[in-house]
């Protein structure tokens, strides 16, 4: 198999929170892991298969030291960002990000868990 992949994708291990609508059970929320990161998508630690081709609202942490680095800011920063469910497997889930994601500083904006 070759690889499909055209970003670099980063290792990045740290806490996520996904959330998503379902027909039969309403909204659902999952806290997980991020395995690694690119600039187009996420690849989530799960131990359930969740629904290929969900639309979904992401959030994970940066990495402590690296909003210093690229910022000149010190702490952590979160990403925000819609997308889609693109594979689930025993592994855990591929998430492919939409265009707009915000990146703020830690701590000062409450996400209100809505999907818009």
């Amino acid at each position: 198999m070759s690889e499909r992949r055209k970003l670099e994708r980063f290792e990045l291990i740290g806490p996520a929170r996904i959330m998503m609508h379902s027909a039969g059970s309403g909204r659902s929320e999952y806290s997980l892991k991020t395995r690694d990161v690119s600039a187009d998508g996420a690849f989530l630690f799960s131990s359930e298969t969740l629904p290929e081709g969900t639309d979904v609202k992401l959030e994970f942490v940066l990495a402590p030291d690296m909003p210093g680095r690229l910022s000149g800011h010190k702490g952590r920063a979160r990403v925000r960002v819609s997308g889609k469910i693109i594979r689930s497997d025993s592994d855990g889930i591929a998430v492919r990000f939409q265009s707009n994601f915000k990146i703020t500083s830690f701590g000062f904006v409450e996400w209100d868990g809505a999907l818009a």
